[in-house]
């Protein structure tokens, strides 16, 4: 599958503007759907047969709507929805920190998801650990939180845990887990998240003074540490279940566009996605424009459209959440900013974040939902590296 995806995005730029009267054009039609708090799914259910129930409800909606992809997520602070000897499943599923999955989630999902044609992307965070709080819960586990892990440079920033991204043991731990879940599961890609540095102020001044590379600032260093774990992971991936779609949702600024002010992935957050698709450790971005045109939201596709070029799938993530946080966002914001991404060239769909503000039952979000199924999204769409199947 990813030799089709340097070539078929150039083809779906060339498709685009050539839409035939039907609207059959490839385009990704994704949505992030959320575990971490049990957010979108299973909302505080632990029954095993209620959970299985609402989501294929929820996968149904979307299948009625005519989305292709599902981002989910599989990992969240430390804890993960499969079966795993490195850390405990998410209390938020099995209701007890201390218990087991009751079913095989993974599984379940992506037979679902494949029965409706659509992909599932296995969606995961792999530095976060949480609070103290959210690790607690897994006290009682037979399977340990790696809160307190030993072996692992860990690193407390603004009351979260993470492992330290220079830490080679953390990389070694986070391959090891990511190596169990592609051995065990055959999901159609990997979504990272949070795969970066989480900000001003992160305590990692004893590990940046003994580096190696001295010439470094700090800035390149700590990119320099996200990028050996994402080049280190894509191998993996590659070794182990080639075809599978590596991709990832980094911050929606890439560099610095004047005039706007704001914060960026590249220097604000050390993360460098443009050198990891420069490096071909990357099949697919979805940069996360959680804003609208007063923070240069179609300038900022534009670049990531250059960055991304012919070899790496672009698709513009959305959010639908403010619609219910900010009362100037209305599902019109969204349809517009749709339309818009659609005539820019490069732009192979959109994602939305996340799967309640799209399927669930405040008044705007049913008022989106309606838009896209009965007209944005009125006509099936294939992903664009599936076209010549």
């Amino acid at each position: 599958m990813r030799h089709k995806i340097a070539i078929t995005t150039v083809l779906f730029l060339i498709s685009h503007f050539f839409v035939s009267a039907n609207g059959f054009s490839p385009e990704v039609r994704a949505i992030w759907l959320t575990t971490n708090l049990g957010l979108d799914w299973p909302v505080k259910e632990t029954d095993p047969g209620k959970q299985k129930k609402a989501l294929c409800q929820m996968l149904d909606k979307l299948n009625d709507a005519n989305f292709n992809l599902v981002f989910f997520q599989v990992q969240a602070n430390g804890d993960v929805l499969w079966d795993s000897k490195y850390e405990p499943p998410m209390a938020d599923v099995t209701g007890n920190g201390a218990g087991k999955l009751k079913y095989d989630i993974c599984s379940f999902i992506i037979k679902e998801c494949h029965k409706r044609n659509m992909e599932c992307h296995a969606w995961i965070v792999p530095f976060r650990l949480g609070t103290a709080k959210q690790a607690a819960r897994y006290k009682g586990n037979s399977v340990k939180h790696p809160y307190a892990n030993t072996t692992c440079r860990t690193v407390d920033h603004n009351g979260i845990r993470y492992f330290d991204p220079s830490d080679t043991a953390s990389h070694a731990f986070l391959i090891k887990l990511y190596r169990e879940l592609v051995r065990k599961y055959a999901f159609d890609g990997i979504q990272l998240d949070y795969t970066r540095y989480p900000g001003k102020g992160f305590n990692d001044t004893k590990a940046y003074a003994t580096r190696k590379q001295t010439s470094l600032s700090l800035n390149q260093w700590r990119r320099n540490n996200i990028n050996t774990f994402v080049t280190s992971l894509y191998s993996m991936i590659a070794e182990e279940r080639p075809g599978m779609i590596v991709g990832s949702a980094p911050i929606g600024s890439y560099k610095p566009i004047e005039p706007w002010k704001n914060a960026t992935a590249y220097e604000t957050f050390q993360q460098d996605p443009g050198q990891w698709i420069a490096d071909g450790c990357h099949d697919m971005i979805v940069p996360q424009m959680y804003w609208g045109e007063r923070n240069g939201f179609s300038a900022h596709i534009k670049a990531w459209a250059e960055v991304a070029g012919s070899n790496c799938t672009l698709v513009v993530g959305l959010a639908p959440y403010k619609m219910e946080t900010e009362r100037s966002w209305t599902p019109d914001s969204i349809a517009s900013q749709i339309a818009k991404a659609r005539t820019i060239p490069g732009v192979s769909g959109v994602c939305f974040f996340r799967a309640e503000h799209v399927l669930g039952n405040s008044h705007k979000s049913q008022q989106l939902y309606k838009t896209l199924r009965y007209k944005l999204f009125r006509q099936p769409a294939k992903l664009p590296w599936d076209t010549f199947e």
